[in-house]
Order: structure tokens, then C-alpha cells, then sequence
């Protein structure tokens, strides 16, 4: 009986804390990149003392929201397969980074807000960015591979700078529509991968 008791309240406590970072990514998504454990607490229907029972800190709280942020990351990723036309490589992979790159815009704005005092978050954001970068060279592999080596590496830096949230960030904040900013990624790719034909 007294193990029903123990697991009935690990699981209230698990189910707290999901709502409590469900709660913050709400905010942030409605364009609070910095909301108060108030705001928060009442959010997730919670006090704010349960809110600092399960998060000491602010760092413990955008940590697992960074982690839950890369998984839903990973699960919108689209397998390119290598060997399809570049030109369906490209239109793929262009759509599926700027679907992520949208989707992830309001938690990259608040994250770099924590992210000088958070190792946590940081780390998150590099594993993101070093896997984003795995997947552009494996899909544009045949093309990197024929070039030499300081072009080959020159240009999947230019690739990954040009796909990079930041960049994305920059086209959405200076006025372009999500579209539009989907076809400057695309037209950059093309012309970096020199494809007359796309």
C-alpha cells in the first residue's frame, strides 16, 4: 500500500512538472521570452512554491525546456536521402529547416536570454546546431564531396551559416514572411551548390 502511495505521488509530481515547462513554453510562445515563476505558476495552474519545489532555479526550469525543445526538433526532421536529385535535396531540406527554424524561433529568443548563465541550455543549443550541420553535409553530400578541401569546408560553413537559426532570425526580424525567408534559404543553397538546373 505504502509503494502505491509513493509511486501515486511521483507520478503527481511528474505530471507537475510537465505542466510547469509546458507552461513556460506556452508564455514564450506568446512572446514572453522572460515570465515570471508567477506567471508561470498560474499558467500551469500551480503555486509558485511548487514551481520552486521542482526548479531551484531558472536554469533547471529553461533546461528541460531546451531539452524538450531538441526533441521536438528531432522529431520534424526529414530524412533526405542522398541519392535523390539535388533539386528534390534541396526544395526537401528547405522546407523541412525552415519549418524548424519557425516552429523553434520563440525558445531560441528566450534561451539566449539564460543561455550566459546556463551550461545546461548552451549545451543544448551546440548538440542542436552540431546535429543540424551533420544532417546538411550528409544531405548534400554528393556535391561537397567533389569539391576540394578548403572549398568543401569553406562552403559547408557557408551552408550551415545561411540555415543557422540566427540567419533565420534575422530574415523573419527584418520584415520577411516565413515563405519568403524559406526561398532565400533555398536560393542560397542553390547558388552556393552551384545547381543551374533548381
Amino acid at each position: 500500500m505504502e509503494g502505491t502511495k509513493v509511486d501515486g505521488r511521483r507520478a503527481r509530481g511528474l505530471r507537475t512538472r510537465n505542466a510547469i515547462v509546458s507552461a513556460l513554453m506556452d508564455l514564450i510562445a506568446a512572446g514572453d521570452v522572460a515570465p515570471t515563476a508567477q506567471h508561470i505558476a498560474d499558467r500551469a495552474g500551480v503555486s509558485v512554491r511548487s514551481v520552486y519545489q521542482h526548479f531551484s532555479d531558472v536554469e533547471g526550469l529553461y533546461a528541460d525546456a531546451s531539452t524538450r525543445t531538441y526533441e521536438r526538433v528531432v522529431s520534424m526532421v526529414t530524412p533526405i536521402d542522398p541519392e535523390w536529385p539535388l533539386a528534390r535535396r534541396i526544395e526537401e531540406f528547405s522546407s523541412s529547416r525552415a519549418a524548424i527554424l519557425e516552429s523553434i524561433t520563440p525558445f531560441s529568443r528566450a534561451s539566449r536570454v539564460v543561455e550566459p548563465t546556463s551550461e545546461s541550455v548552451r549545451r543544448n543549443r551546440l548538440a542542436l546546431q552540431q546535429e543540424s550541420r551533420e544532417r546538411l553535409a550528409a544531405a548534400f553530400k554528393p556535391e561537397l564531396s567533389t569539391l576540394p578541401n578548403p572549398v568543401r569546408v569553406n562552403t559547408l560553413c557557408a551552408l550551415d551559416a545561411l540555415t543557422s537559426w540566427s540567419a533565420w532570425d534575422h530574415l523573419r526580424s527584418t520584415g520577411l514572411s516565413a515563405k519568403s525567408a524559406r526561398q532565400v534559404i533555398r536560393a542560397g543553397i542553390v547558388a552556393l551548390l552551384a545547381c543551374p538546373a533548381c
